[in-house]
């Protein structure tokens, strides 16, 4: 048993030298240029760590010189940044730039920062790149002027960005996009894709996620983690850069999980910059918060910019939506002087809670294609179709919910429905637990509580192994077994 002991732990301690947890093959110190292993090669001249197909190199340091990483062409490596550190460098000079068609696995440890210099992105990941973010460390990435925090350059779309985890802060810079595209009419966000994680991510002109000034929000998926953006220069909180009007949307934005909070002035919070439209945009799941504002004009909650963004094609069909315009915006719809308010369609368990569904103007959001779900225009809750709650639900003090003839509202075990405010019911309210509470109005049709059709099993008393016995006895029979066939043979 000693020597089991002590191998486990030299095995541990081996495990804690620099790379060895993560399988990696080579190891580089960008401050004293001590290394191991081989698929990278350093130029002192241009100091400049180019890092080979085939690689899985742990870097480390703190630098302000001018040394900085860049991966080559074509090249398919993984690379780890443990507590590294690049910043104060010159225009054109990203801390990692990802050159055409390269594609890397990154791996977080510690706190890492980069900052680029003038027209760079923190990490440069343009078109026709892929980058993987993995954790568990974390990052603060900045782009230089006119750069994304991470994705293109000036004048250049984001590449295929995905993000599985650590914490990832991205900040664009005088029209770059957090995460997405640098400034101008080709910054287009690229193709960005959240799994997990923790992300804030930052623009100005640009989007939190997706376009930079001028540019679309490309394609965009959220499927968890924690994700909160803003931009506060006309740029969408995700979807679209400021200006990016006509063909240059929100883009196609899907959000199935994760809780996410976006935020613009002047643009949406989700969809089109300010003067662009909402563009494609797909929930069907999660928390998500989204805001519009401007002094003047704002943008939609969910939908256009200002300045004319039309509402764009809107679909929810399940999570919890949370959506307000800015000053005479929609809260779901069009923008500050738009004269399309878009569509809202509603198919699923979702719960939506819109300021409005129309702007100043009058022109209201389409939602003919609402046929269930539970939208809140304002204060004015309506039930629509057949809902099962998937969370909790409160109507609030001011607030009216209304279940209207033929719709049916489903309160299932370990949901609670409470009324602060009003409900009506003209349709059906099911409750198999009670889950009905609070000291609110109540019209109409009384709670039906029909019986349980999910039981809690019987608490069935322990056995005398000490486990619970439901579904039989069979396991302390075969131990009994057992522990008599020993004593038969130690007997003869």
């Amino acid at each position: 048993m000693k020597k089991i002991f002590c191998l486990l732990f030299l095995l541990f301690i081996a495990s804690m030298a620099p790379g060895a947890a993560w399988g990696v093959t080579a190891t580089f110190n960008l401050a004293t240029g001590a290394s191991t292993g081989t698929g990278y090669t350093w130029n002192s001249e241009t100091s400049t760590l180019t890092v080979n197909d085939g690689a899985d190199i742990e870097i480390t340091g703190t630098v302000d010189n001018g040394r900085r990483i860049v991966v080559s062409a074509d090249a398919t490596a993984k690379i780890t940044l443990n507590n590294v550190s690049i910043t104060s460098l010159d225009v054109n000079q990203s801390p990692l730039l990802l050159n055409p068609s390269a594609d890397v696995t990154l791996t977080l440890l510690g706190e890492n920062t980069l900052k680029a210099g003038n027209a760079r992105a923190g990490i440069q990941a343009p078109a026709v790149t892929t980058l993987t973010i993995n954790g568990p460390g974390s990052l603060t990435a900045t782009g230089g002027n006119y750069g994304a925090g991470i994705g293109g350059g000036n004048g250049g779309e984001g590449g295929t960005i995905t993000i599985n985890g650590g914490m990832v802060e991205a900040k664009g810079n005088n029209g770059g996009a957090g995460i997405g595209g640098g400034s101008g009419t080709d910054g287009n966000g690229g193709t960005i894709t959240i799994n997990g994680g923790t992300v804030k991510a930052d623009g100005g002109a640009g989007a939190g996620i997706g376009g930079g000034g001028n540019g679309s929000g490309g394609k965009i998926t959220i499927n968890g983690g924690t994700v909160k953006t803003k931009s506060d220069g006309g740029g969408a909180g995700i979807g679209g850069g400021v200006n990016g009007g006509g063909v240059n949307d929100g883009g196609e934005i899907t959000i199935s999980g994760g809780t996410v909070e976006a935020t613009s002035i002047g643009g949406a919070g989700i969809g089109g910059g300010s003067g662009g439209a909402g563009g494609t945009i797909i929930i069907s799941g999660g928390t998500v918060t989204a805001t519009g504002s401007g002094e003047f004009g704002g943008g939609a909650g969910i939908g256009g910019g200002a300045g004319g963004g039309a509402g764009g094609t809107i679909t929810i069909s399940g999570g919890t939506v949370t959506a307000t315009g800015g000053v005479n915006a929609a809260g779901i719809g069009g923008g500050f002087n738009a004269t399309n308010g878009g569509t809202l369609t509603m198919n699923g368990d979702g719960v939506v809670y819109a300021s409005s569904l129309e702007n100043s103007s009058g022109v209201e959001t389409g939602i003919a294609g609402v046929t269930k779900g539970i939208l809140f225009n304002g204060n004015a809750g309506t039930v629509y179709g057949s809902v099962t709650l998937q969370n909790n639900l409160t109507v609030g003090s001011g607030q009216k919910l209304t279940v209207p003839e033929g719709a049916a509202l489903t309160v299932p075990n370990g949901v609670t429905l409470r009324n602060n405010g009003a409900i009506e019911n003209n349709g059906t309210i099911y409750s198999w637990r009670g889950g009905v509470t609070g000291d609110g109005e109540f019209k109409g049709n009384p709670v039906q509580y029909p019986p349980d059709p999910n039981p809690d099993p019987p608490n069935d008393p322990p056995s005398k192994s000490g486990c619970n016995t439901a579904g039989g006895t069979a396991g302390t029979l075969i131990l009994v077994s057992v522990f008599q066939a020993r004593r038969s043979r130690r007997k003869s």
